[in-house]
């Protein structure tokens, strides 16, 4: 990574951070401690999944996770890990498998949705590992998509046109 980027990437997650304690200050200052502590409790458990990924053992897969929300801008994606997951043998195998799935769903997406979506990475049989999507928002025209994505190894079926779940295992 180049130093420029390390500059870029710091400079979303303060964006982010400044973002955060922006609306703490607001809850706050209204007193409404419902939507503050509920706001705690989220970032509490994002930090525990951003933990949980940067000590997978891995680099490229966490940093294209890092930065997904900054790099796609009509999705949002969050992730969970199960606690302790290596994934060192698996990084470049699971960033190349997460941006061919985007350019994917990048072809089909609706120019008008914002998606949002979630991974979920875990242990799989015999050593496996799996991965979890699911993405939420409208898809004009599924079939295809389906199609590209089937082609590529992913198992993926979509519900009423706008509930999109892919799943896929890494030997």
């Amino acid at each position: 990574m180049e130093e420029k980027e390390i500059i870029g990437l710091l400079r979303h997650k303060r964006h982010d951070w400044m973002n955060q304690i922006q609306l703490i200050q607001g809850y706050a200052s209204l007193g409404k401690q419902d939507r503050l502590m509920d706001l705690l409790d989220t970032m509490k458990a994002e930090s525990e999944e951003e933990r949980k990924l940067l000590n997978a053992e891995a680099s490229a897969f966490p940093l294209w996770l890092l930065t997904f929300n900054w790099i796609y801008a009509s999705f949002r994606l969050t992730y969970s890990l199960e606690q302790g997951l290596d994934l060192s043998s698996h990084d470049q195998t699971l960033t190349a498998y997460g941006r061919r799935l985007m350019e994917i769903m990048e072809k089909h997406k609706d120019a008008d949705e914002l998606y949002e979506g979630t991974v979920t990475l875990y242990r799989g049989g015999q050593g496996a590992l799996g991965l979890s999507w699911e993405w939420d928002g409208r898809f004009p025209d599924p079939d295809p998509m389906l199609k590209a994505l089937q082609e590529e190894g992913f198992i993926a079926s979509i519900y009423d046109r706008k509930e999109l779940s892919i799943e896929m295992t890494i030997e």
